[in-house]
C-alpha cells in the first residue's frame, strides 16, 4: 500500500486519502521498507477500540518516534 505525505508533515495512505498538491507520493516497495523492513513507520490495527479507533477510520501512519499519545499502535509495531 502506498503513502502521501503532506506538506504539513502528516503520513496518508494513499488508498484513502486523494491527492493534494505538494503531496510526495511513496510507493509500496518504499512504504514496505520503511514499515516492515526498518520499523521507521508505523499505524494502529485497521479497527479496534482504543487509540483513534483504528487505521480504517483515519488511515493515518506516523514516525515510529513522533507517535501521538492517544494512539495504540499495532502490536506487530510495538515489537510484540
Amino acid at each position: 500500500m502506498a503513502l502521501r505525505v503532506r506538506l504539513d508533515g502528516r503520513i496518508l495512505c494513499a488508498a484513502m486519502h486523494p491527492e493534494e498538491p505538494g503531496d510526495t507520493y511513496l510507493h509500496d516497495g518504499l512504504h514496505y521498507a520503511l514499515s516492515v523492513e526498518a520499523g521507521a513507520v508505523v499505524t494502529e490495527a485497521m479497527e479496534q477500540a482504543e487509540g483513534r479507533g483504528g487505521h480504517a477510520l483515519h488511515g493515518e501512519w506516523w514516525w515510529a518516534h513522533r507517535v501521538p499519545a492517544d494512539v495504540v499502535l499495532e502490536a506487530v509495531a510495538r515489537g510484540e
